[in-house]
């Protein structure tokens, strides 16, 4: 083979083989980019489901350099969901079964640096009169429509109470057993807040519009 021929060919063959490996680095999330996700394809899914794909890579964003995987053992979206709508279709007005009774639904976090966020959803310890009246504590502010949220640790602890009536239920079930959602960050003292507020109102309006609560809350973009 000619000299000019054989270097055209080589030249050839390289560039298909470097394109395909950006091809591949693209489809899985990204060389470097510190997101692995397909340790845990379902946990993602789950995770994508609650939080959104463009919610967990800011979630990536503000908790720095490392692998960002699925620490929680995942649960399907429809799973979490008839959990939640089956305690509140056996409760009565003086059961306290449901108060250990939660969902968590996606833990995320840097494996060997502390840092995570977490998620949770169940049914308020407190009633929404329990709030109204302080007898739930202090520091709940209103959002409207009967949704109260409480910000902790500077923030990084948030803490939604929603009235949720669930088709099938006791009749005082909406107000005397609201939806709780809660979102955590730990070992990130700078997270943004404004990113976790974001991510609290997409779990709780997937878990409000999931269930479905009847009386449909309207849902703010952020906590």
């Amino acid at each position: 083979m000619p000299r000019d021929t054989e270097e055209t060919t080589h030249g050839v063959v390289k560039a298909v083989l470097v394109a395909g490996a950006v091809l591949v680095a693209g489809c899985s999330g990204g060389a470097g980019d510190g997101r692995d996700r397909s340790d845990a394809p379902r946990g993602w899914k789950v995770c994508e489901e609650f939080f959104g794909a463009d919610g967990i890579d800011a979630v990536q964003e503000e908790l720095g350099e490392g692998t960002l995987t699925v620490l929680n053992a995942p649960v399907a979206v429809e799973e979490v969901l008839e959990d939640r709508a089956g305690v509140a279709k056996a409760w009565e007005p003086g059961s306290g079964v449901h108060y250990s009774n939660r969902s968590r639904p996606c833990e995320l976090g840097v494996e060997g640096t502390g840092k995570r966020l977490s998620s949770s959803v169940g049914w308020s310890v407190d009633t929404e009169k329990d709030i109204r009246d302080g007898d739930a504590g202090e520091g709940w502010e209103s959002l409207g429509d009967g949704i109260h949220v409480k910000r902790e640790d500077g923030g990084l602890r948030l803490t939604a109470v929603i009235p949720c009536a669930v088709q099938g239920a006791h009749a005082g079930q909406e107000a005397g057993l609201p939806l709780e959602v809660e979102t955590e960050v730990r070992g990130v003292p700078d997270f943004d807040v404004r990113v976790l507020s974001e991510m609290g109102a997409r779990l709780a309006r997937k878990t409000v519009d999931g269930l479905p609560c009847v009386n449909r809350p309207e849902m703010p973009r952020g906590l």
